[in-house]
C-alpha cells in the first residue's frame, strides 16, 4: 500500500511538470494532491505531504509567472485551499458516520447539562454587542465590528457549553431573534443581508472544527 501511494504521487507531479501548460491537466494535479490522503490509514500523515508538495507547485508557478502573476497565484492558492477544506470535509464526515451508532447516542435535556457561568456571561455580552449594533447604529449602515465579534462568540462559545448541540441551538435561535428585531427596526436589506452573513457564516466552521474533534480526537 505505501508503494502504490507512492507511485501516486510520484504520477500525480509527472503529470504537473510534463502538462506542457495545460490548465487542465494542472486542476487534475492539484485535485489529485488532496484526493490521495482520502484513501490512506493515516489520512492526516499523506495530507501533509500533500500540503508540502502543494507549496512546493505554488513557488513555481509563482516564479513562472514573474511580478505580474500575483493574481494568478492568488487564484492558484484559493483553489488549493478550497480543495483541502473539502478533503478535509469528506474524511471528518466520513470517519463520524463510520463510528457512529444510534444506540449509543442520546441527548437529554438542556437543564440536565453543566452551563458554566462564564459562558453564560459571554453569551449576554455577544448579545449586548449584537443589540448595540442594531439599536444604535444608523438603520443604513449597522456597526459591522460589534456584529462581527458577536458572531465569533455565537459560533464559538457551544465548544464550551456542556452540550455542543444545545449549545449551537441556543446560538442559532439568539441569531433568529436579533434577525427579526433587525427587520422589526427596518434596518436596511443590504444590511439586514450582512448581518445574516456575519452571524451565519462562521458556523459552518465551527460544526467542521467540532466534526474533527468528535472524528479524530
Amino acid at each position: 500500500m505505501f508503494v502504490f501511494i507512492i507511485l501516486t504521487y510520484v504520477v500525480i507531479m509527472a503529470l504537473y511538470f510534463f502538462r506542457k501548460e495545460d490548465g487542465n491537466k494542472l486542476i487534475i494535479a492539484m485535485a489529485g494532491l488532496t484526493a490521495i490522503p482520502l484513501f490512506t490509514d493515516d489520512y492526516w500523515h499523506w495530507l501533509q505531504l500533500s500540503a508540502a508538495l502543494s507549496v512546493a507547485i505554488l513557488v513555481v508557478e509563482g516564479s513562472k509567472a514573474g511580478p505580474t502573476g500575483g493574481g494568478a497565484i492568488v487564484a492558484l492558492f484559493a483553489f488549493f485551499l478550497v480543495a483541502f477544506f473539502i478533503s478535509i470535509i469528506i474524511k471528518t464526515v466520513w470517519t463520524f458516520f463510520t463510528d457512529f451508532s444510534f444506540s449509543t447516542f442520546h441527548l437529554d435535556g438542556p437543564l440536565s447539562y453543566e452551563w458554566p457561568t462564564y459562558v453564560i456571561a459571554l453569551y449576554g455580552l455577544a448579545i449586548i454587542l449584537a443589540l448595540t449594533a442594531i439599536f444604535r447604529s444608523n438603520k443604513e449602515t449597522l456597526e459591522l465590528q460589534n456584529i462581527n465579534i458577536a458572531a465569533l462568540g455565537f459560533a464559538a462559545l457551544p465548544h464550551f457549553c456542556g452540550s455542543f448541540l444545545y449549545g449551537m441551538a441556543l446560538s442559532l435561535s439568539i441569531v433568529a431573534i436579533l434577525f427579526l428585531l433587525a427587520i422589526i427596526r427596518k434596518i436596511d436589506s443590504e444590511q439586514r443581508f450582512l448581518f445574516a452573513y456575519s452571524t451565519l457564516g462562521i458556523i459552518p466552521g465551527s460544526f467542521l472544527v467540532k466534526g474533527i474533534m468528535v472524528a479524530f480526537f
